[in-house]
């Protein structure tokens, strides 16, 4: 099953990885893992990332680590 990213701030989508197993072989190691990644009701896995975009806002304005999301 494919895994979507996405960024989880603005949401835009960060591509598709068809490969669903690497993807967990990858963050599996990461003890953040379990936050980033998403299971909707139909099954889907998204994995929330952030985009180039918000990480220049959040480099800008380091107080905004301080929130789950800065885009409303």
């Amino acid at each position: 099953m494919a895994v979507n990213m996405k960024c989880r701030h603005c949401q835009q989508s960060m591509g598709v990885i068809e490969d669903e197993d690497r993807v967990y072989d990858l963050i599996g190691q990461q003890p953040f893992a379990l936050d980033i990644v998403q299971l909707n009701d139909e099954g889907e896995v998204s994995v929330q990332l952030i985009c180039e975009h918000c990480e220049e806002i959040l480099a800008q304005n380091p107080n905004l680590f301080e929130n789950d999301t800065f885009i409303h």
